[in-house]
């Protein structure tokens, strides 16, 4: 069997172990290349779905600036309204401080605070001398006259009324010169409240204002009775939503009239859902006094009591809560009053303590525009990501071939080894030289083992 050309059964049963090994890699192989073509069309759509994606995001961070560029335009038109208006009335204050002045230094004549005079502006009149008026020598040695000597001292300083004047119109000048800038200051702090925190606060006050009208609405449905009480506090819910949201509803709608699109006759109907809850917590304030002011019908008596005095000598009926707190009906109506009117106003505060319009624009817009660069940001990163794998996809694709080659080689030198050294055991236990020989001239032939079937 050494001698002749077919294979042993040995190297027969080896071949068989050595083509599953290599088979087995080459499936692995034909797996990671259909993993890896799915992994390259992903990347693939990736990259196609980035890009778009990325084109849209740039597209709308335009349009965010351009938001954000408008509020700013906005805001910056608002600035020079208030700036006008701080104009206007520091105007009018140096006008009536310039009267006040030319009232009280009338010699002190001169051109306005602001401005130099003019060759066109009339000087100080002057007599004939050439002096101005008032200050001509006069004749009257008596004029001259003083009483205390000025011999030895110093002149005091510069107190007349034309020095004051002069030294008025330069720290105008400096004001002039050191003006606010007609522009918006910038953004600051959120000065609103969050949206939960104004909630609690409402359902806060509605808390308050439930009580007083569940025992306003009481008398109207009995006092004691499960249907009553159901009544009066569905009605007091009820009346604490409306008191409370209308007051509310009235201050958003006059924050937000300044808005692009309001009504700009916003404050009729707001100034008219005050008074309709001015209206209702009168009424409700003065059913609640009422209630409380209200006094128990004595019960009738016979002939025989006729006459008859307390304790105290007196025979009038019992006194009131008013008469032992010694409070008029006045006091009780406007306590309750009060306290609606204060519950309503904080309702009416909350809708009024949110950012100005034109402020809430451009925090928004700045906070999408923040949002959009960094989803820009992450699609980028990705998209690049992905673009890598797909740039790589072939040499990927190449070192798996190669990974395989090799280990295929291997698989079939280690079989090979396998083979010869199971010749070498045969040779060496064999006593017969011819034996020997051929087992020589056998490994002398390679390879050892039968060729693969695939390959």
């Amino acid at each position: 069997m050494l001698n002749s050309g077919d294979p042993l059964p040995y190297f027969v049963e080896l071949a068989g172990l050595r083509d599953t090994q290599i088979q087995r890699i080459h499936q692995a192989l034909s797996d990671a290349e259909a993993a890896a073509r799915l992994r390259d069309a992903e990347a693939g759509s990736a990259v196609t779905a980035g890009e778009t994606e990325a084109t849209l995001l740039e597209q709308r961070l335009r349009e965010a600036d351009q938001e954000i560029q408008r509020a700013r335009d906005q805001l910056n038109l608002l600035a020079l309204r208030s700036s006008r208006w701080l104009r206007f009335r520091d105007r009018l204050r140096e006008r009536v401080e310039e009267r006040w002045l030319r009232a009280r230094f009338p010699d002190a004549a001169g051109p306005p605070a602001g401005r130099t005079p003019g060759p066109a502006d009339p000087g100080p009149a002057e007599d004939g001398a050439g002096q101005p008026a008032g200050k001509a020598e006069s004749t009257d040695p008596g004029d001259d006259w003083q009483s205390v000597s000025t011999a030895g001292t110093t002149a005091p300083a510069d107190t007349s009324p034309a020095a004051l004047r002069e030294e008025y119109r330069a720290a105008r000048r400096e004001t002039d010169v050191i003006g606010s800038a007609e522009g918006w200051e910038g953004l600051a702090t959120r000065p609103g409240l969050p949206r939960w925190l104004t909630l609690v606060l409402l359902l806060v006050v509605m808390a308050v204002e439930v009580p007083v009208y569940w025992v306003a609405y009481q008398p109207f449905h009995g006092v004691g009775s499960a249907s009553g009480d159901t009544l009066s506090g569905t009605l007091a819910v009820s009346s604490a939503v409306i008191m409370l949201i209308l007051p509310h509803l009235a201050g958003h709608m006059l924050r937000w009239r300044s808005a692009t699109g309001s009504p700009r006759s916003g404050w009729l109907p707001a100034l008219s859902l005050l008074g309709v809850w001015g209206g209702l917590t009168w009424v409700l304030g003065t059913l609640r006094a009422k209630f409380v002011m209200q006094k128990d019908t004595p019960a009738s008596t016979g002939g025989d009591l006729a006459g008859f005095s307390g304790l105290d000598g007196s025979s009038t009926g019992t006194p009131t809560l008013l008469d032992r707190l010694d409070l008029t009906p006045s006091t009780v109506t406007w306590l309750f009053c009060a306290l609606l009117l204060l519950s309503g106003g904080v309702g009416f505060l909350l809708g009024l303590f949110r950012e100005h319009p034109f402020l809430d624009a451009y925090r928004t817009a700045v906070e999408q525009r923040d949002d959009l660069q960094r989803r820009h940001e992450q699609t980028k990163a990705d998209t690049e990501r992905a673009r890598a794998a797909q740039e790589t996809a072939e040499d990927r694709r190449l070192n798996r071939e190669e990974a395989a080659r090799r280990r295929i080689a291997s698989v079939r030198q280690l079989y090979e080894a396998a083979a010869a050294r199971y010749l070498d055991g045969v040779r060496e236990g064999a006593k017969d030289v011819a034996v020997s020989e051929s087992v020589m001239l056998r490994s002398r032939a390679r390879p050892l083992l039968p060729a693969p079937r695939d390959h």
